[in-house]
């Protein structure tokens, strides 16, 4: 008998057809063998049928699911990243986190200086990553896996395959027993490869307590049964175990060299949950400085020019910075301080300082002229740079050197990196020469301010004055009024020096008030 078998088995490889056809009909017919001496009765090879039993299956576990369902519906990915790490956080990091919320730093700032505010936000932001060791970042992202693995099972369109058995099932309405009916199987190929790609990337273990915790502190209850979930997965094992799904794929489509294609990805959300947390404080942070930076520069240029509003500069302005801030290529950075600079020599320069100076420095008697030379210099040189700022702004004008160079290449800076990277370059330039004029003209009133004040104290000693000894006469030329000129002219130098301090250029030297 065995001679028989080996010699009916050879003669059977040596004759057998060599045609792919028939190669493939022989493998359907092998796996629908296999498929029938499983415990699943889903699928009738004979006519390509999917049974009852299979609807029924899957409505199972879609009863089990269906208030998950509503869950994840109600709630966003990135909200549920956030809850994840909320839920891990410890007791120190939660109360370091409530001291960096938005309202904690807020009500800070209304009773500290915001400089405090900040070097505590920074400790605080610190602390709250040093807790962040790599075995908790890994548990945390571990956690999330999983809830995401589940939420996308959980997120199956049951319903929609199940409609395919019993067209009359109601959504999530379990009171009405379905009545299902077998169905060509073409109707749910791609569904089934659908479910595959989501349910065997499951992990099929017993750790899921530490997820069901995580949901109930989140929503206060538990979506679907710790106990009750375990046996759906262990039902899911068996199935993905024995094959039962990719068989009928394969029947039902004619390809017995199908391979599923299973739904699994890593996310690593400490990192981003650090980022935000950090972005937000900060953020929060720099919304406060700002106020108070646009508060106090407010307040100062209502006390150096009243009512009158400033008058933007032609060119260098924020109306024609939009241009630049709208492709993210760059700003004109000093518009505001510059603007304010012009306005001031204009109403103060040629006015009030010059009358001043005419007084001191053209009549006034100074024993040492070399005290007088500082003041002398810093005054000359603010009487031309009113000048010099409207030359430097006339430059942008389209007809002129820098404002030809934007005009031709601005229409090109999507397109063109060449042209991108030439705009930068000559922005930076631009707003290196508007620093620089701001930083010279800043410097040149600090000087005047200084030996200004210092004439002041002078004023105070007569008649034992040493720096200027001809005061009562030079008063006369002042009408009487030449100590109130000069600390009007002291507190407005001081104001402007001030403003300008609000914004981001290298720290001046400061003007003593004049109090």
């Amino acid at each position: 008998m065995a001679d028989s078998n080996f010699f009916s088995k050879l003669f059977g490889s040596l004759f057998s057809s060599s045609d792919p056809e028939a190669q493939k009909k022989r493998l359907l017919k092998s796996i629908a063998k296999d498929l029938s001496k499983t415990k699943y009765h889903f699928y009738k090879a004979s006519s390509h049928e999917v049974l009852p039993a299979l609807g029924k299956y899957f409505y199972d576990i879609y009863k089990v699911i269906s208030p998950a369902q509503l869950m994840f519906q109600s709630t966003s990915l990135p909200a549920l990243k956030v809850a994840t790490v909320d839920a891990m956080l410890s007791d120190k990091q939660k109360a370091a986190l409530a001291e960096i919320s938005e309202e904690a730093i807020n009500e800070k700032a209304k009773t500290i200086p915001i400089n405090e505010v900040a070097a505590s936000v920074k400790e605080n932001l610190k602390n709250f990553t040093l807790e962040f060791d790599n075995g908790r970042r890994d548990q945390i992202d571990a956690l999330f896996n999983r809830l995401n693995l589940f939420r996308n099972f959980c997120s199956y369109d049951f319903y929609f395959m199940l409609k395919k058995f019993d067209n009359t099932m109601r959504e999530r309405n379990f009171d009405i027993p379905p009545h299902f009916n077998t169905i060509n199987g073409t109707y749910v190929t791609e569904d089934l490869k659908n479910f595959i790609a989501v349910a065997w990337a499951l992990p099929f273990d017993n750790e899921w307590d530490n997820l069901f915790k995580l949901f109930k502190a989140i929503k206060g209850v538990e979506p679907v049964p710790a106990g009750t979930w375990k046996k759906v997965i262990s039902r899911l094992k068996n199935l993905h175990d024995q094959q039962v799904l990719e068989m009928i794929i394969k029947l039902i489509s004619e390809q017995p060299d199908y391979k599923e294609n299973i739904k699994s990805e890593s996310a690593y959300i400490v990192d981003t949950y650090i980022s935000d947390i950090r972005k937000n404080a900060e953020d929060t942070v720099r919304a406060i400085q700002e106020r108070q930076k646009n508060s106090k520069v407010d307040g100062l240029l209502s006390q150096i020019f009243g009512e009158t509003p400033v008058q933007s500069l032609k060119y260098y302005n924020q109306q024609n910075s939009a241009q630049f801030e709208r492709k993210t290529i760059g700003s004109y950075k000093y518009h505001e301080p510059l603007s304010y600079l012009k306005q001031f020599l204009l109403d103060y320069g040629k006015k009030d300082i010059r009358e001043l100076s005419d007084i001191l420095l053209v009549r006034g008697s100074w024993p040492n002229s070399m005290m007088a030379k500082p003041m002398s210099e810093a005054y000359h040189q603010l009487l031309t740079l009113s000048d010099r700022i409207t030359e430097f702004d006339s430059k942008l004008a389209e007809s002129a050197e820098f404002g030809v160079k934007f005009k031709t290449l601005m229409p090109r800076a999507d397109r063109d990196k060449e042209a991108r990277n030439i705009i930068q370059t000559t922005l930076r330039d631009v707003n290196s020469m508007a620093a620089e004029l701001i930083k010279t003209t800043s410097q040149n009133f600090i000087i005047y301010a200084k030996t200004l004040k210092m004439c002041i104290e002078d004023f105070a000693k007569v008649p034992r004055s040493d720096l200027i000894t001809n005061w009562k006469e030079i008063d006369h030329f002042a009408e009487g009024r030449l100590k109130d000129m000069c600390v009007t002219v002291y507190k407005k130098l001081y104001l402007i020096v001030t403003l300008m301090q609000n914004f981001p250029l290298p720290k001046e030297e400061e003007v003593e008030s004049e109090e």
